[in-house]
């Protein structure tokens, strides 16, 4: 080449391993009549990658990342996960460090700190966050064993972002315990809505419902009291366990989904001005016959018309199934709910406490990730179920034919089959989609091997080509 020609090569950059950490739209909760049959997600066949967030094998192995909630940050949806530090009987939070350095995950590509570590704290934790670029924060409510189980608030607010406001929202006593299974949301101006069981050894059981009202409420301890309001949602003989509480979009009104044990019912309640159970809350039964419900997770519709959706555990015949609400015509609970299989998840999967997670895509259909256990001699693997819509498919492989339907219309597949040493993967999984359409995955998995036990994440991942440049 002579050195006065004048040549400009191709240049190609390609960006590999661009981890879009897309995840957790702390759902983007928009609805769906029962399935939709609208265009394709843009998020349903990117590829899934998979990691561990905490993980400690020695010099003594760590049990971290059970009773797992995600959220995304609103305005950068960057992924928060709270977790039960079992080792250390710690509350935790995680999130992603994109330059690395950080002190857990791979190379330090997350940031796992303490949030409350006053005795044995964490268990039945739920993430919400609010806000935008200019304020946010972030809120976690969770189980304190201490004095035979209360009911806690921590949040972090962007404008104070030195401390933790840390409070004891309901007192347990040598009969009664507070604040197991906690579900936790923010209201459209900031407000916690937290759902969670009371389980009471002298009386009935109940749903309990708590939220912020700054003066003159009913509950709190210390600096707390009067700052928040409790009330009891149903009642009864284990009525309220596992409770799945989310606001809709359009009317910031709360709706719970729960557990009635006694009865083995997926329960339902929104608050009305005429209710059918406690305080003014409507309660209706979702689903029933055997032993139903279990481990309920609840998409609330966002706009007027739409209808709620569940995704939950039915015990006796050891499936996925999903339930929508709709006006007439339904074939299940009090005939106002459709309700059907998604897929087969054993009679070994719902052991934990809850191992199905429900969020919605940019489409506003379902995601469900769950525990799959029905190999009985394999490990339980992370598996999920979108609407074969989603993957522009005409017929599904999975689940009972809906309502309406000619054919099976959801496509479910496995995302980590674990291996020999994996007990479990998934007895606790939350997950979120982001406004993309791409899911990130939440999941605790339990090592017989090194008999330890990790939080892991499984995320959809981007690859993007810059285009190629000629002078």
């Amino acid at each position: 080449m002579k050195a006065r020609t004048r040549f400009a090569t191709i240049v190609t950059i390609t960006i590999l391993s661009l981890a879009v950490w897309i995840g957790l739209a702390q759902a983007q909760r928009a609805g769906e009549t029962s399935i939709q049959n609208s265009a394709d997600s843009a998020g349903a066949t990117v590829p899934w990658q998979i990691q561990y967030v905490e993980r400690v094998t020695s010099p003594t192995p760590m049990d971290l990342g059970a009773y797992n909630s995600i959220a995304l940050r609103p305005y950068d949806e960057l992924p928060f996960i709270s977790y039960y530090d079992a080792t250390n009987h710690d509350l935790k939070l995680a999130s992603p460090v994109y330059t690395g350095g950080s002190n857990c995950g791979v190379d330090g590509n997350w940031w796992c700190r303490v949030v409350d570590e006053t005795g044995d704290v964490g268990k039945y934790n739920s993430i919400a966050l609010w806000g935008d670029e200019s304020h946010w924060k972030l809120g976690i409510s969770y189980y304190d064993t201490a004095n035979y189980g209360s009911l806690k608030y921590a949040e972090w607010d962007s404008l104070t972002p030195s401390v933790w406001d840390i409070a004891t929202i309901a007192e347990g006593n040598m009969f009664v315990s507070q604040g197991l299974y906690t579900s936790l949301e923010l209201s459209s101006d900031g407000t916690p809505h937290i759902a969670y069981y009371m389980s009471n050894s002298l009386s009935d059981d109940a749903l309990k419902y708590a939220t912020y009202y700054g003066i003159n409420g009913n509950c709190g301890v210390g600096d707390a009291s009067g700052k928040w309001h409790c009330e009891t949602v149903d009642s009864g003989d284990r009525v309220g366990k596992y409770p799945s509480l989310d606001i809709g979009g359009y009317d910031d009104w709360v709706r719970i989904a729960y557990y009635d044990e006694g009865l083995g019912n997926l329960n339902y309640a929104s608050y009305g001005i005429f209710g059918t159970c406690d305080n003014g809350w409507n309660c209706e039964i979702a689903n029933s016959g055997g032993d139903v419900g279990l481990f309920p997770s609840l998409a609330a519709p966002q706009a007027a018309g739409e209808p709620v959706r569940i995704a939950y555990y039915d015990k006796t015949n050891g499936a996925l199934k999903y339930a929508t609400s709709v006006s007439s015509d339904g074939n299940c609970g009090s005939g106002d709910w459709v309700c059907y299989k998604v897929d087969d998840m054993g009679a070994g999967a719902g052991m934990a406490q809850t191992g199905i997670a429900l969020a919605l895509d940019e489409q506003g259909e379902a995601v469900i990730v769950y525990q799959d256990a029905s190999e009985d001699l394999a490990p339980a693997s992370l598996n999920i179920a979108r609407p074969a819509s989603a993957y522009d498919l005409m017929i599904g492989n999975c689940g009972d034919v809906p309502p309406g339907y000619l054919f099976m219309a959801w496509q479910c597949g496995s995302i980590d089959n674990g291996y020999s040493d994996i007990l479990n993967e998934a007895d606790y999984v939350s997950a979120a989609v982001n406004s993309s359409g791409l899911a990130t995955i939440a999941y605790y998995e339990t090592d017989d091997y090194y008999l330890n036990a990790s939080l892991k994440v499984a995320y959809q991942h981007v690859f993007i080509y810059l285009p190629i440049v000629r002078k």
